[in-house]
């Protein structure tokens, strides 16, 4: 039984991937979504494991506001006999109602309008994302089965239920290859909305199972004997209501240069799509993880997989998507994919040639071959990723504010991952993504 009344959390998500915000009780509701609450600028740079970096760039002064879009807002049931919660997403503004220049939800807002002007392309998302249930007491889990298909179905269940509320729809709530893993896949819509909606769709899921007594974690490496949890970031390039993504099962001249963006900035894309020092664990050759750069048809080794689907009577390919691997729930999304539209934009506007179709594991490229069609490995580690071209493409991407204080928390979680051993640190982030 859930106890009476109901709290609004305002929220945004940080730099480190965490939502983070404020609660007021049922009698401030209203005055909350109209005027929104006041934040700290600082607490933008929280880490996984608490504390601030020396460096963020804000320190004790400031203050900021996080104002609510009615749009992007769930009801959750009540918990433990407490009340129940509604969660609503918000942009961090300036206090006088401007924007803030480091709200990275305002961010992807100015990359999608600047994707528009530049080409006249919008863009279509839909994401993957890979979790472990923890609690469900099936020791013996078959991949891809019915009987882990039954063991989630009420979890599952329970969750579309929320959504549909909310008016958010999910593909799939299935079982995945690994021990106690399951994925979801998101409903194809704009940027925006698929961020907000993966937020909600994530929180929902971990407090839906924690009211179910079992614990859902999307860290991407839980240990290192399991395959991890990866987010696979599908999207689309659309010209008015046709999809310009891909024709006879290969990219068009209207993809091909923003695909070619996205892998001539592959190394300043990973740190902003691969959050954590535990994220690097995944990136590994063989692992299905897109670990080399470059795309290929349904090659689910490169960074970048086309998926053409059927195509229509005349050879193009109306439902096709472009698939980007390398990215996890530990990152901030509206990072993630406006860096995904920064890279594409850089690429049109360079007028980048079409990068070869990759049809073999790339990591068994002979090096004169991986030369010939510049495949690199990615980072394999965070320390590795954080160089300065990356975060000089971050400052030309989002301004040099937001790119100091989001390389000053990746560089705070590398120093923290440094004292701890593997499993110890997964076990505590565990706890957090």
């Amino acid at each position: 039984m859930g106890g009476s009344g109901r709290f609004l959390f305002l929220g945004n998500q940080d730099l480190n991937g965490i939502l983070r915000g404020r609660s007021v009780p049922e009698a401030r509701i209203d005055e909350a979504m109209a005027e929104g609450l006041p934040w700290v600028p600082a607490n933008l740079t929280i880490g996984a494991l608490n504390g601030l970096p020396s460096d963020n760039g804000f320190g004790p002064l400031g203050e900021i506001r996080f104002v609510p879009d009615p749009s992007a807002r769930i009801s959750l049931g009540p918990q433990d006999g407490g009340p129940a919660f509604d969660l609503a997403l918000c942009d961090a503004r300036q206090m006088d109602g401007a924007p803030w220049a480091c709200c990275p939800r305002s961010a992807l807002k100015a990359a999608i309008a600047d994707l528009k002007e530049a080409t006249g392309l919008t863009m279509k998302v839909a994401l993957e994302h890979e979790f472990t249930v923890h609690g469900l007491n099936e020791p013996n889990h078959i991949a891809f089965s019915l009987p882990a298909g039954r063991a989630i179905a009420p979890l599952g269940q329970a969750v579309l239920d929320i959504l549909e509320r909310a008016g958010i729809a999910l593909e799939q709530f299935q079982a995945e290859y690994g021990q106690s893993q399951f994925e979801i896949s998101s409903v194809p819509t704009d940027p925006l909305a698929a961020a907000d909606r993966t937020v909600l769709t994530l929180e929902t899921i971990r407090d839906t199972a924690r009211r179910m007594g079992l614990r859902a974690s999307f860290l991407p490496k839980p240990s290192l004997q399991d395959v991890g949890n990866g987010v696979h970031i599908h999207f689309s390039l659309w010209d008015g209501s046709e999809n310009v993504t891909a024709s006879a099962d290969w990219l068009t001249d209207r993809s091909a240069p923003f695909v070619a963006g996205i892998l001539d900035h592959a190394e300043s894309l990973v740190p902003l799509t691969v959050l954590s020092a535990n994220s690097y664990s995944r990136l590994r050759p063989h692992s299905w993880v897109g670990a080399f750069t470059c795309v290929g048809l349904r090659n689910r080794e490169a960074m970048v997989r086309l998926v053409p689907r059927a195509p229509s009577a005349n050879g193009a390919n109306p439902k096709a998507s472009l698939e980007y691997r390398v990215s996890d729930a530990t990152a901030n999304i509206y990072l993630a994919l406006a860096a995904i539209i920064r890279a594409g934009l850089a690429g049109i506007a360079a007028a980048s040639p079409a990068p070869p179709n990759v049809q073999h594991d790339p990591a068994d490229l002979s090096p004169a071959q991986k030369s010939a069609w510049q495949v690199r490995p990615l980072p394999d580690s965070l320390d590795a990723a954080l160089t300065a071209k990356a975060q000089a493409d971050a400052a030309a991407w989002f301004g040099p504010d937001l790119a100091a204080a989001y390389f000053s928390c990746r560089r705070n979680d590398a120093a923290q991952a440094a004292g701890f051993g593997f499993d110890d640190l997964a076990a505590k982030l565990s706890l957090v993504y």
